[in-house]
């Protein structure tokens, strides 16, 4: 039975009967593994929409109509604050409302603030590519709330998730997350020619406002308050002592420049340099070889994502039994063979089979890279600075995928479509080479020992 909140006498819940029927039913995040994977889906799908308006309808609405070198500006700006997300993980790591969980407050108020922001956007009136200014500014306001959401939620995965369920649930996370951005890519795809920005911003601050309410009903562990006015008491936890600012940057620092640390962020920097490109080339290949018209684009995106999400939630429970490592290796030589074949086989791109099989492969080698190499980053992480240190992680990766959208800009029209796929092939092949080095192993040693160190230097002095 899942435990109550305060009192668990019927004559104590006079005047609060949500809290006593909620903490009756629901369990905690802590008390229930298809809890734990319902609850971070919905979480990862609540990102996923302003993605899929942002990253997909709207690309593929502007790929009919500007340059590929002003697409790739668009994306990478309006994608930015994904590269901005450390800004938000000391401050989670440092400032808690312990008796509503130690993330959960976090996560609250970032959705508030992503359906406000949502809801600006739709005052800003229909979209023009004359002029982008307004529109570039409020989508990189969306996506900042967006991606302070994402590393709440990625911090409260790493403090309940048990370590052998991590590739399950990354699967199910991105599964959430794609099927978010997919289904809300085709959905705002249709929408923007009929009711344009204005009606297609609303019905996406709608849908995140109703899984706010998944938030609003679970709690991390038993005994915690619902809302700041419910009764309840924060669990004991070793981690939530509250170190400062200072501290928390100088363990950070201490566990980023661990080897096998700065191994996986330059692998994670190929292949996000390869999403950048790939953000802008797609759409522009979509409308200008293959003939697909930007709503066409929309659907067919939300088709090959789902499918990939789907795979990769059949394949989760393989990542954990057989290691995060091997499928990422896998999934980073296929991807590279897959962009490496498209590139060189020119003479096969009027044919819709051999697109349609191409493109299904890249997105399931994609969407298995995200799955792995998310695990391998959480399985990095220091406890203590979690938060911190998995949104330094996802951050530099969104950097990368600007990084690599602004240079790609400087010479796309420059480039045929050919070269642009050799190159992407390429850079997976390098980050292939790269996990070679990696071995997480010695890095749970190295951290063991950063513990210990940890704990000496905290101990009295006798």
């Amino acid at each position: 039975m899942p435990h109550e909140v305060g009192s668990a006498k019927q004559g104590d819940h006079k005047g609060r009967p949500y809290e006593f029927v909620h903490v009756a039913v629901v369990p905690a995040l802590t008390e229930r593994r298809w809890l734990r994977f319902g609850a971070f889906t919905a979480f990862y799908f609540a990102q996923g929409i302003p993605i899929g308006l942002l990253m997909v309808a709207v690309p593929g609405w502007l790929a009919e109509q500007v340059s590929m070198a002003d697409l790739a500006v668009f994306t990478s700006v309006v994608f930015a604050p994904w590269g901005l997300k450390l800004v938000a993980g000391p401050f989670m790591d440092r400032f808690k409302f312990l008796p509503m969980g130690f993330r959960r407050p976090w996560v609250m108020a970032a959705q508030v603030s992503l359906i406000a922001s949502l809801l600006a956007m739709a005052t800003l009136g229909p979209l023009d590519v004359q002029s982008l200014g307004p529109f570039m500014v409020a989508g990189f306001v969306v996506n900042a709330f967006a991606a302070t959401q994402d590393v709440a939620v990625d911090g409260m995965a790493i403090d309940i998730l048990p370590e052998d369920e991590r590739g399950r649930a990354n699967a199910f996370m991105a599964f959430g997350q794609v099927a978010g951005s997919s289904t809300y890519g085709a959905l705002c795809g249709t929408l923007l020619p009929l009711v344009d920005l204005p009606g297609t911003a609303l019905v996406c601050a709608a849908s995140v406002a109703v899984i706010f309410v998944v938030v609003a009903v679970v709690r991390e562990r038993p005994g915690e308050r619902t809302f700041p006015w419910t009764t309840g008491e924060p669990a004991p936890r070793a981690e939530a002592t509250g170190e400062g600012i200072l501290d928390i940057f100088r363990d950070l620092v201490r566990v980023l420049i661990l080897p096998m640390s700065l191994v996986l962020v330059a692998v994670e920097f190929l292949n996000r340099v390869r999403d950048g490109i790939a953000t802008a080339v797609f759409p522009k290949f979509a409308v200008d070889v293959v003939g697909l018209t930007g709503e066409d684009y929309s659907h067919y995106v939300g088709v090959l994502a789902i499918v990939s999400a789907v795979a990769g939630v059949i394949l989760g429970p393989l990542i954990d039994r057989s290691g995060a490592r091997r499928f990422l290796l896998i999934a980073l030589v296929a991807g590279s063979l897959v962009h490496v074949g498209v590139g060189l086989l020119s003479g096969f791109w009027q044919d819709p089979w051999f697109v349609a099989a191409a493109a299904l492969l890249v997105y399931i080698a994609s969407q298995l890279i995200f799955i792995s190499i998310i695990a391998l980053f959480m399985n990095l992480c220091w406890t203590a600075v979690a938060a911190t240190q998995f949104s330094v992680y996802m951050a530099l990766a969104n950097v990368s995928r600007t990084i690599g959208g602004m240079a790609f800009a400087t010479v796309a029209n420059r480039l045929s479509f050919g070269q642009d796929f050799l190159i992407m092939g390429g850079l997976l092949m390098a980050a292939a080479v790269l996990l070679l080095f990696f071995n997480e192993r010695s890095h749970a040693e190295r951290l063991d020992r950063l513990k210990t160190d940890r704990e000496t230097a905290s101990l009295p002095a006798t």
